[in-house]
């Protein structure tokens, strides 16, 4: 399942040339917490929702410098070990198992090598600091090498720490040159940034392979679409895409709402998620990260909160039930059944309201198309009076399907003429993801039972 990025630059395909849609869960503190049956569970569930890849570090420590696994076992044999990064070789195994197994429900593993704190101060895990340019380049080889034989690996650098200097810098470049000069060296790396940052800074350097950002969880209706817009107008192209997104059940803004009993927080849920998802990939993304924070956390009955208080939190496992995670298989499947390579993001098709709800993060309706002409892409986050300029379609007939993303279920489906503009208002007051096929170049084996508009159940 090695991966590479579209001869266009923006999307990522398999080696065989089929697409491949990143649409990954995080599992930050997968080693550190969960035994392999328990990994099993969670690679289970989330291959049967529809995603392709998870995210997780090679080792964190939370809040215990040198943390143990759940078999006991610690990344570092010693403490000159940890000073020197010397990793354990036991830990190194169940690292290299893992990856397997998550091959076995075909999932993508995405490695970080480290949480931010082994090479920077600016960080909200334990530290310390140890690495150097040395150190980090011979660490990352000794990964790359271990990793060698797997072939669903990702590569990610950071580790949500800011590249505040030059000698950060030179660090995440040398974490690159390691995993370059390994056996895994061919497979793609990214940068994960911190909250509100991306992967710009490094956009041009040839060991980059993905554009990342980090859109975090500081308020509710972030933009995350600007930053996407922004990436896909770079050059050369790259994929881009958001991959830290506001988690589902997290409060907004982290702690800043301790004071506030539980009952009455304020927390990311499942529209949160979806606004985030559509808006990005539609912008341009060629994937996304989903995050739930029981999950992101691998919480554990008894274990201390990251990030916030946890009052009310529930365990990693009772939140795999989350309703986002169930929710995002809709676009994916939507995008693979159409001409993949060629959706383009196309804000300019939006007619209705330009002055008000394009500049409205809240209201900010996002739309693609297909470069070959053979549909539009539509997703409205609140009920509003919609027009789409459909002249680029050079059918005489288009079919809309209108989808309710909350259920993944198509609500009406109907042809109509293609008279250059579709007007429409959707029935549902959150958000309404909508496709505009020609019929006349239909290749997408779309819903055919049509339910007359009148007759839609929402």
């Amino acid at each position: 399942m090695k991966l590479q990025v579209s001869p266009d630059g923006h999307f990522l395909q398999r080696a065989d040339g089929t697409p491949f849609f990143y649409l990954a869960d995080t599992a930050w503190m997968l080693v550190n917490r969960l035994k392999e049956a328990e990994a099993r569970r969670l690679f289970e569930d989330r291959a049967a929702k529809g995603f392709t890849a998870i995210q997780a570090v090679v080792f964190r420590d939370m809040f215990e410098v040198n943390t143990p696994n759940a078999s006991g076992v610690h990344p570092f044999l010693s403490n000159a070990d940890l000073r020197a990064v010397k990793i354990n070789p036991q830990w190194m195994a169940y690292v290299v198992r893992l990856t397997h197994v998550a091959e076995e429900y075909g999932l993508v593993m995405a490695w970080l090598p480290t949480w931010g704190d082994k090479w920077n101060k600016c960080s909200n895990s334990a530290g310390p600091v140890v690495m150097d340019e040395h150190s980090a380049e011979a660490y990352c080889r000794t990964l790359s090498d271990a990793l060698g034989e797997c072939e669903n690996v990702i590569w990610i650098l950071g580790g949500d720490s800011p590249v505040r200097t030059q000698a950060h810098a030179n660090i995440v470049r040398a974490m690159a040159r390691g995993v370059r000069a390994g056996a895994s060296r061919d497979r793609l790396v990214g940068f994960h940034p911190p909250g509100g940052a991306s992967s710009a800074i490094f956009h041009s350097e040839a060991w980059l392979d993905i554009n990342a950002m980090q859109s975090g969880h500081g308020r509710l209706n972030l933009p995350n679409y600007r930053t996407i817009e922004e990436f896909y107008r770079m050059m050369p192209p790259k994929p881009c895409m958001d991959m830290e997104p506001n988690y589902e059940e997290m409060p907004v803004g982290f702690g800043r709402q301790r004071d506030i009993e539980p009952e009455h927080r304020a927390f990311f849920d499942d529209y949160d998620v979806r606004r985030s998802f559509y808006r990005s990939v539609l912008a341009g993304a060629a994937g996304f990260t989903y995050g739930c924070d029981p999950i992101r956390q691998v919480y554990r009955p008894g274990d201390r909160c990251h990030a916030w208080d946890g009052r009310g939190i529930r365990t990693w496992s009772e939140a795999l039930n989350a309703p986002g995670s169930r929710q995002l298989k809709l676009l994916k499947q939507q995008l693979l059944k159409r001409s993949y390579f060629t959706r383009l993001p196309a804000p300019e098709l939006w007619q209705a309201g330009q002055c008000c709800e394009g500049a409205d993060p809240v209201a900010h309706t996002s739309v693609a198309r297909c470069r070959e002409s053979g549909y539009i892409m539509v997703y409205v986050p609140i009920r509003q009076m919609l027009a789409v300029d459909t002249s680029v379609l050079p059918a005489g007939r288009v079919r809309v399907s209108v989808y309710d993303p909350e259920s993944c279920g198509c609500c009406r489906s109907w042809e109509v003429d293609n008279e250059g503009i579709f007007r429409y208002i959707p029935p549902r007051r959150l958000d309404t993801f909508i496709t505009i096929d020609a019929v006349d170049n239909n290749r997408s084996g779309l819903c055919r039972s049509t339910v007359p508009p009148g007759q839609a159940r929402l």
